[in-house]
Protein backbone atom coordinates (compact mmCIF):
# COMPACT_ATOMS: atom_id res chain seq x y z
CA UNK A 1 0.00 0.00 0.00
CA UNK A 2 1.39 3.46 -0.97
CA UNK A 3 1.80 5.64 1.74
CA UNK A 4 1.21 9.55 0.61
CA UNK A 5 3.48 12.13 2.44
CA UNK A 6 1.88 15.55 2.59
CA UNK A 7 3.58 18.04 0.51
CA UNK A 8 6.16 20.09 2.31
CA UNK A 9 5.44 23.88 2.10
CA UNK A 10 7.87 25.54 -0.19
CA UNK A 11 9.37 28.78 1.11
CA UNK A 12 9.91 31.59 -0.98
CA UNK A 13 13.78 32.53 -1.30
CA UNK A 14 13.30 36.31 0.30
CA UNK A 15 11.65 34.33 3.58
CA UNK A 16 14.61 31.56 3.48
CA UNK A 17 17.37 34.32 3.56
CA UNK A 18 15.43 36.34 5.84
CA UNK A 19 17.43 34.58 9.14
CA UNK A 20 20.68 34.88 7.79
CA UNK A 21 19.89 38.63 7.56
CA UNK A 22 18.47 39.03 10.61
CA UNK A 23 21.64 37.09 12.18
CA UNK A 24 23.61 40.32 10.78
CA UNK A 25 22.38 42.26 13.93
CA UNK A 26 22.54 39.97 16.28
CA UNK A 27 24.61 41.88 19.18
CA UNK A 28 27.33 39.42 19.51
CA UNK A 29 27.84 39.80 15.47
CA UNK A 30 27.32 43.81 15.63
CA UNK A 31 30.30 43.60 18.45
CA UNK A 32 32.67 41.58 15.81
CA UNK A 33 32.19 43.98 12.47
CA UNK A 34 32.93 46.84 14.77
CA UNK A 35 35.49 45.39 16.69
CA UNK A 36 37.08 44.09 13.74
CA UNK A 37 36.56 47.44 12.09
CA UNK A 38 38.40 49.44 15.03
CA UNK A 39 41.53 47.06 14.84
CA UNK A 40 41.86 47.59 10.95
CA UNK A 41 41.21 51.89 11.51
CA UNK A 42 43.86 51.31 14.28
CA UNK A 43 46.27 49.34 11.85
CA UNK A 44 45.68 52.11 8.91
CA UNK A 45 45.97 55.02 11.31
CA UNK A 46 49.60 53.83 12.28
CA UNK A 47 50.83 52.82 9.16
CA UNK A 48 49.98 56.20 8.00
CA UNK A 49 51.53 58.36 10.83
CA UNK A 50 54.66 56.26 10.26
CA UNK A 51 54.70 56.79 6.61
CA UNK A 52 54.32 60.60 7.78
CA UNK A 53 57.33 60.37 9.86
CA UNK A 54 59.31 58.81 7.03
CA UNK A 55 58.78 61.98 5.43
CA UNK A 56 59.87 64.01 7.96
CA UNK A 57 63.13 62.20 8.57
CA UNK A 58 63.80 61.95 5.08
CA UNK A 59 63.84 65.83 4.69
CA UNK A 60 65.25 66.42 7.94
CA UNK A 61 62.41 68.26 10.14
CA UNK A 62 61.80 64.96 11.98
CA UNK A 63 65.16 64.62 14.23
CA UNK A 64 65.79 63.40 18.01
CA UNK A 65 67.25 66.74 20.02
CA UNK A 66 68.36 66.15 23.34
CA UNK A 67 67.93 69.60 25.44
CA UNK A 68 69.65 70.19 28.84
CA UNK A 69 69.03 73.46 31.01
CA UNK A 70 71.07 75.70 28.77
CA UNK A 71 69.05 75.29 25.80
CA UNK A 72 65.74 75.87 28.22
CA UNK A 73 64.26 78.24 29.59
CA UNK A 74 62.67 78.35 33.15
CA UNK A 75 59.63 80.52 34.61
CA UNK A 76 58.72 80.52 38.54
CA UNK A 77 61.75 78.38 38.77
CA UNK A 78 64.76 79.65 41.86
CA UNK A 79 67.84 77.74 40.78
CA UNK A 80 70.12 76.60 43.03
CA UNK A 81 72.99 77.08 41.39
CA UNK A 82 72.31 81.05 41.52
CA UNK A 83 71.10 81.50 45.24
CA UNK A 84 73.49 81.47 47.59
CA UNK A 85 70.90 81.27 50.50
CA UNK A 86 69.25 78.37 49.26
CA UNK A 87 71.23 74.34 50.25
CA UNK A 88 70.05 72.16 47.09
CA UNK A 89 69.08 68.68 47.93
CA UNK A 90 72.62 67.11 47.16
CA UNK A 91 75.70 67.87 45.58
CA UNK A 92 74.35 66.95 42.05
CA UNK A 93 73.48 70.20 39.22
CA UNK A 94 70.09 71.33 37.70
CA UNK A 95 68.52 71.36 41.02
CA UNK A 96 65.39 73.74 40.58
CA UNK A 97 62.22 74.66 42.94
CA UNK A 98 58.94 75.84 41.33
CA UNK A 99 58.14 79.34 43.35
CA UNK A 100 54.45 79.01 42.54
CA UNK A 101 51.99 76.45 41.37
CA UNK A 102 52.26 77.24 37.97
CA UNK A 103 56.11 76.66 36.53
CA UNK A 104 56.53 76.27 33.20
CA UNK A 105 59.83 75.27 31.25
CA UNK A 106 59.92 76.66 27.46
CA UNK A 107 61.78 75.54 24.36
CA UNK A 108 61.45 77.32 21.37
CA UNK A 109 62.71 75.82 18.07
CA UNK A 110 60.71 74.40 14.70
CA UNK A 111 60.68 71.04 14.17
CA UNK A 112 58.47 67.55 13.50
CA UNK A 113 57.56 66.38 17.52
CA UNK A 114 56.22 62.91 17.70
CA UNK A 115 56.95 62.43 21.30
CA UNK A 116 58.68 64.27 24.04
CA UNK A 117 60.50 63.01 27.27
CA UNK A 118 61.17 64.93 30.13
CA UNK A 119 63.65 63.16 32.82
CA UNK A 120 63.40 64.39 36.07
CA UNK A 121 63.92 63.73 39.92
CA UNK A 122 61.13 65.30 42.11
CA UNK A 123 61.23 64.91 45.61
CA UNK A 124 57.65 66.11 46.44
CA UNK A 125 54.42 64.32 44.45
CA UNK A 126 54.20 67.23 41.49
CA UNK A 127 50.29 67.14 41.01
CA UNK A 128 49.32 67.17 37.28
CA UNK A 129 52.47 67.00 34.25
CA UNK A 130 51.42 68.73 30.91
CA UNK A 131 52.66 70.33 28.09
CA UNK A 132 51.56 72.67 25.62
CA UNK A 133 52.74 73.10 21.99
CA UNK A 134 52.44 76.03 19.72
CA UNK A 135 52.44 75.41 16.44
CA UNK A 136 53.91 77.33 13.37
CA UNK A 137 52.00 81.33 13.33
CA UNK A 138 50.69 81.13 16.46
CA UNK A 139 52.18 83.35 19.51
CA UNK A 140 50.49 82.03 22.29
CA UNK A 141 49.91 78.65 24.48
CA UNK A 142 45.98 77.36 24.28
CA UNK A 143 44.54 74.69 26.47
CA UNK A 144 43.35 73.13 22.87
CA UNK A 145 46.98 72.29 22.32
CA UNK A 146 47.78 70.57 25.94
CA UNK A 147 49.27 66.89 26.47
CA UNK A 148 49.41 65.06 29.54
CA UNK A 149 52.44 62.94 30.09
CA UNK A 150 52.18 59.06 31.15
CA UNK A 151 55.49 57.48 32.49
CA UNK A 152 57.54 55.09 30.87
CA UNK A 153 59.56 52.29 32.72
CA UNK A 154 62.39 54.35 34.07
CA UNK A 155 59.99 56.86 35.01
CA UNK A 156 60.06 59.74 32.93
CA UNK A 157 57.02 61.02 31.80
CA UNK A 158 56.33 60.77 27.74
CA UNK A 159 54.21 63.33 26.02
CA UNK A 160 52.47 62.13 23.08
CA UNK A 161 51.76 64.69 20.48
CA UNK A 162 50.55 61.94 17.00
CA UNK A 163 52.88 63.73 14.83
CA UNK A 164 53.03 67.38 14.23
CA UNK A 165 55.03 70.81 13.64
CA UNK A 166 55.65 72.73 16.49
CA UNK A 167 57.60 76.36 17.23
CA UNK A 168 57.69 76.38 20.72
CA UNK A 169 56.95 73.58 23.62
CA UNK A 170 55.93 74.39 27.28
CA UNK A 171 56.31 72.10 30.02
CA UNK A 172 54.62 72.79 33.59
CA UNK A 173 56.52 69.83 35.95
CA UNK A 174 54.03 70.46 38.64
CA UNK A 175 51.19 72.26 39.52
CA UNK A 176 51.53 72.63 43.38
CA UNK A 177 54.58 74.48 44.04
CA UNK A 178 57.38 74.51 46.30
CA UNK A 179 58.52 70.94 44.53
CA UNK A 180 62.34 70.68 44.59
CA UNK A 181 63.23 69.20 41.21
CA UNK A 182 66.61 68.03 39.15
CA UNK A 183 66.30 68.53 35.70
CA UNK A 184 67.95 65.57 34.20
CA UNK A 185 66.82 66.44 30.57
CA UNK A 186 64.18 66.54 28.01
CA UNK A 187 64.51 64.72 24.79
CA UNK A 188 62.37 65.34 21.71
CA UNK A 189 61.53 62.31 19.44
CA UNK A 190 63.49 59.42 21.78
CA UNK A 191 64.29 56.54 19.54
CA UNK A 192 61.74 53.45 20.38
CA UNK A 193 60.78 49.93 19.03
CA UNK A 194 58.97 50.09 16.30
CA UNK A 195 56.38 47.97 17.71
CA UNK A 196 55.50 50.67 20.33
CA UNK A 197 53.61 52.30 17.47
CA UNK A 198 51.22 50.16 17.49
CA UNK A 199 50.37 50.18 21.20
CA UNK A 200 47.54 52.59 22.43
CA UNK A 201 47.98 54.77 25.22
CA UNK A 202 45.32 55.17 27.80
CA UNK A 203 42.92 57.83 25.84
CA UNK A 204 43.49 55.52 22.95
CA UNK A 205 42.68 52.26 24.35
CA UNK A 206 39.32 53.78 25.80
CA UNK A 207 38.39 54.88 22.60
CA UNK A 208 39.02 51.43 21.12
CA UNK A 209 37.73 49.36 24.08
CA UNK A 210 34.04 51.13 24.26
CA UNK A 211 33.65 52.76 20.79
CA UNK A 212 32.63 49.44 18.91
CA UNK A 213 30.40 48.77 21.40
CA UNK A 214 28.51 52.27 21.60
CA UNK A 215 28.85 51.20 17.51
CA UNK A 216 27.27 48.48 17.66
CA UNK A 217 24.15 49.82 20.41
CA UNK A 218 23.34 52.68 18.08
CA UNK A 219 23.39 49.96 15.03
CA UNK A 220 21.19 47.74 16.79
CA UNK A 221 18.83 50.42 17.47
CA UNK A 222 18.32 52.10 14.11
CA UNK A 223 17.88 48.40 13.01
CA UNK A 224 15.26 48.13 15.46
CA UNK A 225 13.93 51.54 14.43
CA UNK A 226 13.51 50.83 10.99
CA UNK A 227 11.52 47.18 11.71
CA UNK A 228 9.27 49.29 13.32
CA UNK A 229 8.78 51.14 10.79
CA UNK A 230 8.49 48.41 8.46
Amino acid sequence: MKRFLKPRARTSGARAQKPDFEAVFRPRALLGYFYALAAALWILRVLAGGAVMLDHKMDGSMRTLTLGPGDLTFESFMSYAEDEWATPPDERENWYLSTDNDPHIFWEGEVFVETVRLEVEQLLPPGSVTLYYRTPGQTDYRETQKVFAWQDAGGAYVFDLGGRTVSGLRIDPDSVGGVPTRLVGVELNAPRPWFLAFVPDGGQWLLLLFGPVLAAAFAALLRQIIRNDD
